[in-house]
């Protein structure tokens, strides 16, 4: 296609060598080819006692309360046909057992910010604007915001990076020449493209090694943060802080199914927080 790529240093690994159109899509209107290999995680059906049980009930759960023609081929192609799928397991199943196995265990772990996870709560202050009058910051009333959930962004980045198979290590600049004669043109369209990814990366090449003989990488980071309605009637809301890796291509990040957003924080309301300064001042 006349394109190419330079880089400073000879990359660790090419995550996008190999990849096919599904990989960089997601929709239901396309085809996609059967999976080479399973996960690696051996318990991801807890907490019921086998793969089996775990893919009933979540057909059973999946879809519209109704089930209709295609949620029936979804059970025959995604529970019936799988490879842990074990007619043995379902020996002594019972439907009320495995619910209320699921409810109990949702009651003891979906805590909405589990310490376990990583979660802390703070408070922090901020300072009030004074309406109509002059005021110095340090002088302007102080509210203090409690219910403050974040992550530490050392371990998101650490989690990120040590669950990372597609992470682009090595900045590279893309150059479009479709024949000989052509100039070259500079493209640009990625995080780890970019001059600034570029010059960062060479900084960091240059520090020293003080006898460390691992890669040395830059990890970019973007923050994203929106107001997410949690129902669709009433005005439950959260503000939660996104983060997402730059390393990653742009077109894997927006597939919702790469779960490439990392939960960061969460803001709480302040209006509430005013209300009562207020209260009290009256």
């Amino acid at each position: 296609m006349g394109l190419y790529r330079v880089y400073a240093a000879r990359p660790i690994t090419d995550p996008e060598d190999g990849r096919s159109i599904a990989d960089t899509c997601d929709t239901p209107g396309f085809a996609k080819p059967p999976s080479s290999s399973h996960s690696t995680i051996t318990n991801f059906f807890a907490p019921f006692l086998n793969a089996t049980t775990y893919r009933l009930i979540n057909w059973l759960y999946n879809g519209s309360s109704t089930k209709s023609t295609a949620q029936l081929q979804l059970l025959v192609d995604d529970v019936l046909k799988a490879d842990d799928f074990n007619v043995a397991d379902l020996k002594d199943f019972s439907a009320k057992r495995e619910t209320d196995r699921l409810d109990t265990y949702e009651a003891a772990t979906n805590a909405p910010f589990p310490e376990a996870d990583g979660w802390h709560e703070s408070t922090v202050k901020i300072r009030l604007p004074c309406d109509k009058v002059k005021c110095p910051e340090d002088d302007a009333p102080e509210l203090e915001i409690s219910g403050v959930f974040h992550r530490k962004l050392l371990d998101v980045v650490t989690g990120g990076f040590e669950k990372a198979t597609d992470f682009h290590t090595e900045p590279y600049k893309m150059y479009f020449k479709p024949t000989d004669a052509s100039p070259a043109v500079r493209c640009y369209g990625e995080n780890y493209t970019s001059d600034a990814y570029w010059e960062e990366q060479a900084k960091l090449r240059d520090q020293p090694r003080n006898g460390c003989e691992l890669p040395w990488v830059i990890g970019s980071i973007l923050l994203y943060s929106d107001s997410t309605h949690l129902a669709s009637f009433g005005s439950a809301s959260l503000w939660p802080i996104y983060l997402f890796f730059g390393n990653v291509s742009k077109y894997f990040r927006a597939m919702p199914t790469s779960n490439s957003a990392h939960h960061l924080a969460y803001i709480p309301s302040v209006s509430k927080h005013i209300l009562v300064v207020f209260t009290h001042s009256f």
